[in-house]
Order: C-alpha cells, then structure tokens, then sequence
C-alpha cells in the first residue's frame, strides 16, 4: 500500500457568490457541515455552486441568483496548499481562473487560465488535470470498452471521480444511482479501481506519470531560473523587500485616511451649530411648499367657483326667458295656424299645455334662490381673490427671507470649513500618491509572489515524484486486492444500516460487477423501499469516505449529501413515483426513527474531523438532536423565523412582506378622499 495521506485532497474553506450589490458568503469546516432550512430557499444550489466551481459542465440557478450574481468564487485547500476558484456562472464555456491563497488575497498573483472541458482549450491546460495533479492522483487514459483489444482511449478525468462525491437529490435513492448510460457506467467502473489503486495497468500509468512530473519540474525550474535572472537584471527589490515597502506605504494610507476622517469628524463638530440656522431653512422651506400647494388649492377652488357660477347665470337667463314667455301667452289672441311642417292644425290656446310648470311665482321662486346663491359665490370669489393675492405676497416674502439665510448659512459654513479645507486637500493628494505607489509595487510583487509560487511547485512536483515512486514501490511489492476492498466497503455499508436500524440486514456486500451495494442478496436497483435504498446509497457513498480516511487512496475524503433524507418520513409527491410507499411502511421508513438514527451515526464520526469533510442539505434536523448538531450548522435559512436569514440570497423581500406592498385597488392608493365630479383623480 501507498504512504498514508493525512492531509485532506480536498477541503472547501468558503463558497462566495459575487454579487451586484453584496456578496453571499457560505463558510465550511473540517468535519461534518449542515445546512437545512425551508423549501426553495437556495440550499441545494450552495451545493450546484460548489460543484460548477469544480468543473461542472452546468449550472441550475434560479431567478435570485442571476438577478443578484455576477461569479462565484471557491476558497478551497488542496492537498494543504490553498486556492481559489473563480467561475463566470453565465459562461460555462469561460476559462476557469486559479488563483494561490485565499480569496480576499486573489488580487496579490495572477490566475492561471484554465479550460472547463478537454473539447476546448487554454492557456494553462485543462481544470480537470489541474485537480488532479494538486490533489495527486494520476493522469491516465483508461480503455472506453476495456473488454475489447482495440477501442477508443479517454481521459479519466475529476469529474469521474466526483460522481463518487456527490449524492444529490436526484441520485439519492434512486434507482439508477448512476443513471442509465451504459458508457458512463463502464468509464465510471474503471474510476472505481483507479480509486482503489486496482485498476490494470495502473503501475505502467505511475512509472510514466513520474516521467511526465520529473519533465514538468525541469521546464519550471528553467523558467524561474530565467525570470530570476531577468528580476536581478532589472534590480527589482526582493519579494520579502517588496512586501515590507507595501505594508509600509499601506500603513501610512491607513494613517492618512484616519487623519481625513478625523478632520471630516471636526468639520461635522463644527458644523453643528449650525444647525439651528439649518433647521430655520428647513422649516421655512417647508412652510413655502405648504404655501405653494395651499395657492394651488385656491386657484383650484376659484376655477370651480368660475365654472359654476357660469352655469348659475345661464340658469338665472333660463328662467327669466321662461317667465317673460310664460307672461305673453295669456295675451296671444285664440286662433288655428297651419303647422309649417306638416298638413296639422294647431291652437295656439293649446301650446301652453305642453309646458310642464306654467306658474310664474314657483319658477319666480327658483330664480330668486339662485340669484342668492349667486351672490354667495360672488362673495366667495372675492375671498379666494384676496386669499390668493395674500399667498402669493407671503410667498415671496418668505423666499427673499428665505434666500438670505441661505447665503448667511453659506457664508458661516466656509468661514467654519475653510480652516480644514487646505488640510485636507494636502492629505488628499498626498493619499493619492501613495496609492499610486502601492499600485506600482503591486505589479513587482504579484511577479515576485508568482516567483515563489513557482518555487512551491517545483518542490511540490519533487515531493509528488517522490510519493509517486513510494507508491509504485508500494504497488509493485503487495498489490491491493479488490476483493478485500470490497468487503470492507460492504462490512462498513452493513455497520451503518444496522446502526440506522434497517430491518433484517443480511446478506449485505458489494456486487463485484457494479460496485454498488447488494441488501439481503438483492442488488440495489431491484430494491422497492424508497427508503431502504436511501438509506443504502447514503451508506455506500459515507463508507467510501470512511474507506479514504483509513487507506491511502485516489480519492478525496469529501463528500456532499443532499436531501440526505429523501424517502423517510413523508415524501414529496414527485418522488412517489420512486417508491413503494407499502414497503416503506413494512421496513419502518415512515417514522422519525430511521431519521434520528442517520444523524446520530453522522455524529460518531467526530473522531474523524480532522480526517474528512461532509456537507449535508436538509429540510430540517431533528428535534431531539438539536443541542448536539447546532454546532454543525453552518446556514440555516427560513421565511418565518425572525432574525434568520431568508435564504441564501438574503436581500430579496420575504413573500409575506412582497404582499404586503400589493396595491388591489384604487382605494388602496388614495385612501378616503373625496373628489369632486367635475374634478376626478384622473
């Protein structure tokens, strides 16, 4: 067997979506990790993220993230040497950069560049041999049908080998744990014995690996030696000199920018008595736009008053006409006139009783009301008139009262500012130079910094051939055996069920044809249960990890779960479909039990911590393990508790608060108020 690594391959340090107006910052820890929360809330997409970040061909977003994200960052260790990730989340096909260091630190080197997929290219190769060369597991080409002698040779890339480190919600308890493609399942077998250091041919795959590692660390050693002779040449400082200088003109900035502030602070100081004078300008400013819409209303009110007295005088006209013509008919003498239009006789005696009111002194009545009410508008006419002359005086009055504070104000503020104007102006610039000088240190030191990342790689490329050659010796001597393999992975799947609490666990192993579990003889995809087969490939997928923990092999000790109880307890109605929820019943999947147990187990591998990295979606932990889990909890997102977050991207409006900005009805809008017909709101 190889040397054991006790080092982690692969620990994820922070996933950071960018965004437009703030960033979204999920943190992880050595151990086990949880995030749960409500439905739709973005957990499952911390997981997408994290796996685009590594190489996912896509990415599943929803509306939040693409209204709110820009790029994704993944702080992340390999092998105890520390990235970061930087991917475009609207262009899968985009060059994935690899900065050295942590993500607040990407600005001190440069990326390298480097393609998502073998079907394009970069400037610094591909990502999938990026990860794994830091996480030093070996490059090969594995046979596309290895029962043929003659067929086509692919790469075996990261992505293979994360399919072992990734159960997501579709894949949990499914059937097709690894889906229906019999390609992929035959390229994703031979995964499994490079995994497990039992793939044929490994050992000639190693011997030249060590060749093609030994080329790479001559070709770097020559372009260091060729960038140290160029830096000497150029007489740029040292990086530990360049960086000692940075810190230095940093410090003084921080030092000048406190000055500045300090200065801002006693110019607020200063300006505070000012602020009786303020507020007479306020205060009059708000008595002139009261002023101004109280004369808006009076105009309004003297163009109504206008209107209707205009209609009182053509009534008063009417009813004057109609009384004049009513006095006449009594005179006019009785007598038949031809009709002009028509061959009809009409007496004149008779038109008088087509008249509806032929009294005088009613309609004498009516005239004389609203020749009152007349006089009462013309009175008001003249109010408004005055009332409007008022205001308007009052209204330039108070602007010329209110322009001559201003300048008052003005005056006292420069004589207050000006003390400290100069001043600032000189720590201004003076800031300014020396961010200039910080900037052109900047560029030295991201050369000489990537200098020294140069240097790590060549020792880490000797201390790569080295393991290299340590497991070639390893190999060669006492080749492992996929048998014994495979029992401890099927004695580790049947230590967890019956810790779960699985009914009848026997005849438990793994099938020597899929790699994947067999329960009670029967192999995984001819299982029933929804429930039993959660349970089961949660199992498999912790035992491979639990496996790497404890034997030195090509696979990272990381593992992320979600929904990591999707058929126990209720299920969801699109996963019905899924299960036998009969047989759910029969094996005690329905109860909180199988729930607790799963959770309880994750908590035994505490004593792991230091040794692997899991990270778990749920909708929720149990009640009765909260005090003992909350201290895993690394995001816990809900709508309805207070003070939780919302979801991942926390600054979008809650549903019960969007409701509460809807507006159904004019009502709604303008309250109680009343308008006049003549004058509608619209």
């Amino acid at each position: 067997m190889a040397k054991r690594i006790k080092t982690l391959k692969l620990k994820i340090n922070y996933l950071i979506l960018v965004g437009t107006s703030k960033n979204y910052v999920v943190p992880f820890h050595n151990g086990l990790n949880i995030i749960y929360g409500d439905s739709d809330t973005g957990k499952s997409s911390i997981l997408n993220l994290i796996n685009y970040c590594l190489g996912a061909s896509q990415l599943d977003t929803y509306e939040e993230i693409e209204s709110k994200g820009q790029y994704c960052l993944l702080d992340l260790n390999l092998l105890g040497t520390r990235y970061t990730i930087k991917r475009d989340i609207f262009n899968t096909k985009a060059d994935i950069e690899v900065y050295h260091g942590d993500y607040k630190k990407i600005d001190d080197s440069f990326p390298k560049y480097y393609a998502p997929n073998y079907s394009l290219n970069a400037e610094d190769g591909n990502f999938s041999e990026f990860l794994l060369q830091a996480m030093r597991i070996p490059l090969i080409k594995i046979k596309e049908a290895p029962s043929k002698e003659i067929t086509k040779m692919v790469n075996l890339s990261f992505r293979d080998i994360f399919k072992y480190n990734y159960l997501d919600q579709d894949k949990i308890g499914s059937k097709k744990l690894f889906g229906e493609n019999f390609v992929l399942i035959t390229k994703l077998k031979e995964t499994f014995k490079l995994m497990y250091n039992v793939l044929d041919g490994q050992i000639t795959e190693l011997e030249g690996r060590i060749s093609v590692l030994q080329s790479d660390k001559n070709t770097l050693e020559a372009k260091n030696k060729s960038v140290a002779s160029f830096l000497k040449e150029t007489q740029v400082e040292s990086l530990a000199e360049l960086t000692q200088q940075k810190e230095m003109l940093e410090s003084q900035l921080d030092s000048l920018r406190d000055a500045i502030k300090e200065i801002d602070t006693e110019i607020i100081s200063g300006s505070e008595q000012l602020n009786h004078l303020r507020k007479q300008v306020n205060d009059l400013e708000l008595e002139i736009r009261q002023a101004y819409q109280d004369q808006n209303s009076t105009e309004l009110e003297i163009k109504q008053n206008i209107a209707l007295r205009n209609e009182y005088r053509n009534d008063i006209r009417k009813m004057e006409a109609t009384i004049e013509a009513l006095e006449k008919f009594p005179k006019i003498a009785d007598k038949e006139l031809d009709c002009p239009l028509c061959d009809t006789v009409i007496n004149v005696s008779k038109l008088k009783e087509h008249f509806n009111n032929t009294d005088t002194k009613s309609i004498r009545g009516e005239l004389n009301s609203l020749k009152r009410r007349m006089r009462d508008l013309d009175a008001i006419y003249k109010n408004l008139k005055e009332s409007e002359s008022q205001k308007a005086k009052e209204i330039k009055d108070n602007n010329s009262q209110l322009e001559e504070m201003r300048i008052l104000l003005d005056k006292q503020s420069i004589d207050i500012v000006s003390p400290y104007l100069n001043q600032r102006d000189t720590l201004s610039y003076q800031a300014g130079s020396l961010q200039s000088d910080i900037k052109n240190i900047q560029h030295f030191y991201k050369i000489r910094f990537q200098q020294s990342i140069n240097d790590a790689e060549i020792v880490e490329l000797d201390r790569n051939v080295e393991e290299l050659r340590e497991t070639l010796l390893s190999l060669k001597k006492d080749a492992p055996s996929l048998d014994k393999i495979l029992k401890e992975l099927g004695d580790k799947v049947k230590e967890i069920l019956v810790f779960v609490g699985v009914k009848n666990p026997t005849n438990i192993s793994i099938s020597p044809k899929t790699y994947l579990p067999i329960i009670r003889g029967r192999d995984y995809e001819r299982i029933t249960s929804g429930g039993v087969r959660t349970v089961s490939s949660v199992a498999y997928f912790i035992s491979l990890m639990i496996y790497a923990i404890e034997n030195p092999v090509n696979y990272p000790s990381f593992l992320m779960i979600d929904t990591i109880t999707k058929y126990l307890g209720k299920v969801k109605e699109r996963d019905l479909d899924s299960t036998n929820r009969i047989e759910d019943e029969n094996e005690g999947m329905t109860d909180s039990e199988k729930n607790e147990n799963i959770y309880k187990y994750l908590l035994t591998l505490e004593k792991y911590k230091d040794s692997f990295q899991l990270i778990i979606v749920d909708n929720d932990i149990p009640d009765a393990l909260f005090d003992e889990l909350k201290g895993y909890v690394r995001k816990h997102f809900s709508t309805n508790i207070p003070g939780t977050e919302i979801g991942f991207i926390d600054d979008v409006l809650a549903p019960s608060e969007a409701s509460n900005l809807n507006l159904s009805s004019e009502n709604d809008i303008f309250g109680d108020f009343d308008f006049d017909e003549e004058f509608p709101p619209f």
